[in-house]
């Protein structure tokens, strides 16, 4: 645990034992002793409810597994070209989650603004051997296409062998692609169906009536975000301050994923290949990886 989280830890336990040993002694014969306000979940755990979200965002050991695996044959397979491929690390599984899009505009912030770390040193530079090993032919590609978005991925070289041995061939890779994106336009389908839902609407309007009220004119939280300049502290911004003040006097956020894990449920419902697919997949390549790894 991190020292300044730890600090806190032991004043925390000290109170809620306090507590519940004052509600006990308050506590009368025919009364129900106050129940504790619970603590507000973090952005990064409300942004896990939704399921499809969930799918891309949450950071397992089996997913580090099947990462760790991957490395190790495209390593293999670069070392029998001739070539010595060193990866970038994999990560750690901290607080399980990875990297996400916010769909609701600024969130709060966990803690001080992080000093810069220093300049990343240049990427090497590979020759055109390195590359195509890596990478295969150029033109060689397969590719997949959803309601918002085609992607293409390399057909051949290390990195598609590696893929393959993982999700069981060319067409487990095409597969895995055509799931992947499906679920892009569940997400997609699914933050277009919020606009219209009861509960959104309302805790929309009330977020409205609260910035309005510390001078901030606009429609929404995304709105608001997109009109801040990209270098804005968001530490020190009226309009950036107002936003965060207001989501937490209206439990914005809670609400709005909470919404927002319903609709997405809907949406998997109605597309019932897709959670056992992507599912069955996932089995797949975390059964590969144990082999690989050993």
């Amino acid at each position: 645990m991190p020292a300044r989280i730890r600090r806190f830890v032991a004043p925390v336990v000290v109170a809620l034992v306090l507590g519940a040993a004052a509600w006990a002694y308050a506590a009368r014969p025919g009364q129900s002793a106050p129940v504790p306000d619970r603590p507000k979940e973090s952005a990064a755990r409300l942004a896990l409810r939704p399921p499809i979200n969930g799918l891309f965002y949450r950071w397992t050991e089996p997913q580090r597994r099947v990462a760790l695996a991957k490395q190790r044959l495209i390593v293999g397979c670069m070392a029998k070209l001739g070539f010595r491929y060193a990866p970038a690390p994999v990560a750690e599984v901290t607080d399980g989650t990875a990297e996400r899009p916010s769909p609701f505009g600024l969130e709060p912030l966990p803690g001080p603004a992080a000093e810069p770390s220093g300049t990343l040193p240049p990427e090497r530079p590979r020759s055109e051997a390195f590359t195509r090993a890596l990478y295969g032919d150029p033109d060689d590609k397969i590719s997949a296409k959803g309601a918002y978005l085609q992607v293409s991925r390399p057909a051949g070289g290390c990195q598609a062998e590696a893929e393959q041995r993982l999700l069981g061939g060319r067409e487990g890779r095409l597969r895995y692609l055509r799931l992947r994106l499906r679920l892009h336009d569940g997400q997609n389908e699914s933050l277009q169906r919020l606009d219209r839902d009861a509960e959104f609407r309302a805790v929309n309007a009330s977020w409205r009536q609260c910035v309005r009220r510390a001078g901030v004119e606009t429609t929404d939280p995304v709105t608001l975000a997109k009109s801040l300049p990209a270098d804005t502290d968001v530490r020190e911004h009226p309009a950036a301050l107002a936003d965060l003040k207001c989501k937490s006097e209206t439990d914005y956020l809670a609400i709005s994923y909470t919404r927002l894990a319903a609709v997405q449920s809907k949406w998997l419902t109605e597309n019932p290949d897709v959670l056992p697919g992507w599912k069955s997949l996932q089995l797949r390549q975390s059964t590969v990886a144990g082999e690989v790894l050993g």
